[in-house]
């Protein structure tokens, strides 16, 4: 497991303390509310006035039962009532007992029973007891014989069980309201629970489980907090991490890193804002070093037309003076001398025109930019080619390029505002253009047939497309043939000057281009075509953007501010050779 860094046990202390401060005062003044509510709940005075009312209750149920007992002696000890068990007149010991339910209220039956339970009369209230609301009490009373009545002779005898036969017993029920009874089982119940609370749980109820509930609690939030502080300073550390691991091989020199850092936050967006620095420093810089590359490269074309310029005219003039001066008769001298004066002309003229390509590569300007509209100058662009391609088809000749290609231009209507040189821009398009017109020139003739130039039944090389988009912060500008394209081996060096694939080719058509497009902030890839050739595409940044704003301000390159060719510049490299026809960059 990873041992978490400063920044996250930082992060994790800082979200612990968080949550404890509120929790550790909470749990300060829950105790203190307990306590405070122990103190107050468990005073002995409760206790002591909670069994002075249960006793009252239980007086007052004592003194109910006690009143009904006193009632039924009262009865017991009625002469009437005596007179009447004992005559065996059941009607006027029922007259006798209706007068005493009428009597007491309280009464709910009464009954005279002989011993052994013979029903000798009974009489009821006229309603039922009513078992919600009323509490029944039974008493059971011997009724003794009024004075100077004897036993009668039709009176059963004592039986062996020790009953006397002649003794009569009152049963009389009484009811009384059930209020006060189930008060008193309340009050009994709650001040036994009081007691037994008070008595064996108050310290471990009040004091020990609410402190170990408290306990678990906060050890419960610590191992929150710290979960919690992991898991959200992990990722956020992680990322700084990565952030903070991207910067040695920068500091190094790499800027090819990226940090790549995903989220809606403050560290993605530092990682996207770094990598965006990366991305403008590596433009930057490579920017800088193709510039001075060029540099060194047009130093070096200055001198080769200076060098190769200044003995071109005495050749000529001392071939063309041998030519003159001879007078012999002899024919194949004659023919000699005039060949060798043809061929000394053309490859003069030959030297003369590379001469002249060296010269303009090392007098190349820098692009003065002005805000415009790109989509407005491609437009333009489209219909002057559209007039040189119907000129050279009216006038055709074998220098003719425009004129034997389908040339299509895609531009949007809407504004494309960039910073421009219109002039430049307008010479690089036009070279990458006849470039592409010439390598399908130079396919349809290496192509079996011998030089004709023609497809079978078509009086054009091939199509070139210009098409142009915008995307994010650039305008695209993607330049299409379908001839045999560029070999891949030799795509990351087709820019650098002196390098081409054509037999007369200079190789420094698409140099110029790469410092135009340079100059103009902006970069250029050779790809594969979606119409199976090559595929030049021209990335130029909007006005506005940063790259736009830092292409304005940049400064030039010029000849005294460029350093000296070092030892360790890159040589002339030879002509790429192909087996079919190659794409052409020169």
């Amino acid at each position: 497991m990873r041992i978490p860094g400063r920044t996250e046990r930082r992060v994790v202390a800082a979200i612990l303390v968080t949550a404890l401060i509120p929790l550790v005062a909470s749990i300060v003044v829950a105790r203190t509310v307990i306590a405070r509510v122990s103190a107050t709940a468990f005073q002995p005075e409760f206790g002591v006035h909670l069994d002075r009312a249960l006793g009252v209750y239980a007086e007052l149920a004592a003194a109910i039962k006690q009143g009904m007992r006193s009632e039924a002696d009262a009865i017991v000890a009625a002469d009437p009532l005596r007179e009447s068990a004992f005559t065996g007149d059941a009607q006027r010991l029922e007259g006798e007992l209706t007068r005493i339910i009428a009597a007491h209220p309280a009464l709910v039956s009464l009954r005279v029973e002989r011993c052994g339970g013979e029903l000798v009369g009974a009489r009821e209230r006229g309603r039922p007891v009513d078992p919600a609301h009323e509490k029944t009490l039974t008493v059971r009373k011997a009724i003794a014989r009024a004075p100077g009545h004897a036993a009668e002779p039709g009176d059963p005898a004592p039986d062996d069980g020790g009953c006397d036969g002649d003794a009569r017993t009152l049963i009389a029920t009484f009811a009384a309201p059930s209020a006060r009874f189930d008060e008193l089982d309340a009050a009994q119940a709650f001040a036994q629970a009081y007691h037994a609370l008070e008595r064996e749980h108050r310290k471990e109820y009040l004091d020990e489980s609410y402190g170990d509930a408290f306990a678990a609690l906060l050890g419960a939030t610590i191992l929150l907090a710290i979960l919690a502080g992991v898991l959200v300073a992990r990722p956020v550390v992680d990322r700084i991490a990565r952030l903070a691991a991207a910067t040695r091989p920068v500091a190094e020199g790499d800027l090819s890193v990226r940090v790549g850092l995903q989220g809606d936050d403050e560290v993605a967006d530092l990682g996207r804002a770094f990598d965006r620095m990366l991305e403008e420093l590596e433009g930057s810089r490579a920017r800088i070093e193709f510039l001075k590359r060029m540099g060194e490269w047009q130093k070096m074309a200055r001198h080769l037309a200076h060098e190769i310029k200044n003995p071109l005219t005495p050749i000529q003039l001392a071939v063309e003076e041998c030519h003159r001066r001879y007078a012999g008769i002899d024919p194949a001298y004659q023919r000699l001398l005039q060949t060798t004066l043809e061929v000394v002309e053309e490859e003069v003229g030959t030297l003369r025109r590379l001469v002249g390509e060296f010269s303009n590569f090392a007098r190349l300007p820098r692009a003065e930019l002005e805000p415009s509209d790109l989509a407005e100058f491609l437009r333009e662009q489209g219909e002057r080619f559209a007039a040189v391609e119907e000129a050279e088809r009216e006038h055709a000749s074998d220098e003719a390029l425009l004129g034997r290609v389908d040339l299509e231009f895609d531009v949007p209507d809407v504004p494309m505002p960039a910073a421009l040189d219109r002039e430049m821009l307008r010479r690089a398009l036009g070279n990458i253009v006849r470039n592409a017109a010439q390598a399908l020139r130079d396919a349809q003739r290496a192509a079996p047939g011998g030089g004709a130039g023609e497809r079978p039944g078509a009086a054009v090389w091939g199509s070139v497309r210009v098409s142009a988009r915008s995307e994010g912060q650039s305008h695209l500008i993607a330049i299409d043939d379908d001839g045999p394209g560029i070999d891949p081996a030799v795509r990351d060096s087709v820019f650098d000057p002196y390098v081409t694939t054509r037999y007369d080719g200079t190789g420094l058509g698409l140099s110029i281009v790469k410092k135009i497009v340079v100059d103009h902030g902006g970069t250029i890839d050779v790809l594969e075509s979606p119409l199976g050739g090559a595929r030049f595409v021209i990335r130029l940044p909007r006005a506005g953007t940063p790259a736009a704003r830092a292409a304005l301000g940049a400064e030039a390159f010029s000849d005294g501010d460029r350093e000296p060719a070092s030892e360790g510049a890159a040589p002339m490299r030879p002509a790429a050779r192909g087996g079919q026809a190659p794409r052409g960059t020169g």
